[in-house]
C-alpha cells in the first residue's frame, strides 16, 4: 500500500520517504556484503522477494485482467532500475571500461564479464574491481521516471537473467518505453563509474610504480 500512486501529494510523500528508504538500506546492506567478498544479493534475497515479490505479483494479476497497476515499487521493477548487468548495475562500469580503461588487467576482467553481465551475472566484475553504490541511484532515477508517467510500472514476471533493455521491455508489458528507460540507466551508471574508474587506474599505477 506504501508503494501504490495515490493523489494525495502528503501521502505521496509519505510513500516515497518509505518505500526507497527501503531500497537504500537493503541495496546499502547488498553492497556491503559485496565489500569483505560475500555474495550480497544471495545473502538479502529473502528479505528482498518476501517484500517486493508480492507486490509484482498483485501487478501482474490486475494487467491480466486489464486494469491499472498500481504498485510502482515491486520485485521486477527494482531489478529493472537498480540490477543492470547484476548487482552495482556493473554493466555501466564493463562499458566505461571498455571507453576509458588502460589498464590491461581491467580490460580483461571486463572482456571476462561482458557476456555474462548481459544476463545479469557479474560476478567476475563485482570480486574483480572495486565499485560503487550506483544501485541506489538508478533505483531513485527509476522511480522518478515511473512516477512521472515516462517509465510504465513494471507488471509481467521476466526471469532474472533475461538481458537488460529486453528485461525492461518486457516487464513494463512489452512496452519500448521501459527498454529505453533501461538504456537511460545504463548510460548514467556509466557516467558515475567513469570516474571512480579513472581515480582507481591512477591509484593502480601508483601502486605499480612503488612495487
Amino acid at each position: 500500500i506504501f508503494i501504490s500512486r495515490t493523489n494525495d501529494t502528503f501521502t505521496f510523500k509519505i510513500q516515497l520517504f518509505v518505500a526507497m528508504g527501503t531500497i537504500i538500506i537493503l541495496y546499502l546492506v547488498i553492497m556491503l556484503f559485496w565489500l569483505v567478498g560475500i555474495h550480497g544479493n544471495n545473502m538479502v534475497s529473502a528479505v528482498k522477494e518476501s517484500i517486493f515479490t508480492p507486490l509484482a505479483l498483485e501487478n501482474v494479476e490486475k494487467f491480466n485482467r486489464g486494469e491499472k497497476t498500481t504498485n510502482i515499487i515491486n520485485m521486477y521493477a527494482i531489478q529493472m532500475w537498480g540490477e543492470i548487468g547484476g548487482s552495482g548495475c556493473t554493466l555501466g562500469l564493463v562499458i566505461a571500461i571498455f571507453i576509458f580503461s588502460k589498464c590491461e588487467d581491467n580490460k580483461a576482467i571486463a572482456s571476462l564479464s561482458l557476456i555474462p553481465g548481459l544476463f545479469e551475472i557479474n560476478e567476475t566484475v563485482t570480486f574483480g574491481i572495486p565499485f560503487v553504490l550506483t544501485s541506489i541511484v538508478l533505483e531513485i532515477v527509476g522511480y522518478v521516471l515511473t512516477v512521472i508517467g515516462f517509465c510504465p510500472v513494471a507488471c509481467l514476471t521476466v526471469p532474472w537473467t533475461c538481458p537488460s533493455l529486453i528485461f525492461g521491455f518486457l516487464a513494463t508489458g512489452a512496452n519500448i518505453m521501459g527498454a529505453v528507460t533501461q538504456a537511460i540507466l545504463i548510460a548514467i551508471s556509466v557516467v558515475i563509474y567513469t570516474p571512480f574508474l579513472i581515480s582507481y587506474e591512477k591509484y593502480q599505477n601508483k601502486q605499480a610504480v612503488e612495487a
